[in-house]
């Protein structure tokens, strides 16, 4: 049987002040040195922007996308198309896992029936499913296992594409955006010491 994750509808909660206490405590907890913790509602530019949350601490701010899926799956619903028409449809608009316009610092990905919220950070994400997308869709519950992608949920005359993927599977790709191999790729030129005696790098083509 093939089961419809309405990621719309299991997300509905994030809108809505039901979880408000929580999310305060939990960003209190995270920084409790915080000065503001501002919800992000009404439909302006930090909404467009993907911003559920401003946490003001100080000298800066960090912006979180929060979600909160009301059942409680194991696996971390990532959402490909928020609004998908077919193929090459210029009406279809990507979903916020791979949404590079984002301004989000973070994901806050909460499942209150389990008790536990996974802050995610927004571009290792993005890179991971990017990197990962290929794999990832293969595992459509054609070989008896459960099914990842693709999960579809209708709505008004579109439907919504989502790829559902464990948490161990999604962790072990966010700790390969972290870690990277470094050096020996460019040989930089000798620095010069600039008017303010600060160190200068010129092009090696000038």
């Amino acid at each position: 049987m093939t089961i419809i994750h309405d990621f719309r509808a299991s997300l509905n909660g994030s809108k809505t002040l039901v979880h408000e206490a929580a999310w305060v405590a939990f960003y209190r907890r995270l920084w409790p040195q915080a000065q503001y913790i501002l919800r992000c509602d009404d439909d302006g530019p930090w909404q467009r922007w993907g911003v559920d949350r401003r946490v003001t601490l100080p000298g800066r701010d960090i912006l979180i996308d929060e979600k909160v899926r009301d059942t409680a799956w194991t696996d971390i619903l990532l959402e490909e198309w928020s609004v998908y028409y077919g193929p090459r449809d210029r009406r279809n608009r990507v979903g916020w896992s791979l949404d590079d316009t984002k301004r989000c610092d973070f994901v806050a990905y909460a499942i209150p029936k389990r008790g536990c919220c996974y802050l995610l950070p927004f571009e290792l994400l993005r890179l991971a499913y990017l990197q990962h997308r290929a794999e990832w869709h293969r595992n459509d519950g054609q070989d008896g296992r459960e099914k990842w992608y693709p999960l579809v949920a209708p709505n008004d005359g579109y439907v919504t594409i989502n790829c559902a993927v464990p948490w161990q599977t999604l962790r072990h790709a966010l700790v390969e955006q972290i870690y990277r191999t470094f050096g020996d790729v460019a040989d930089l030129p000798e620095p010069v010491i600039g008017p303010g005696g600060e160190l200068v790098f010129t092009h090696p083509d000038g």
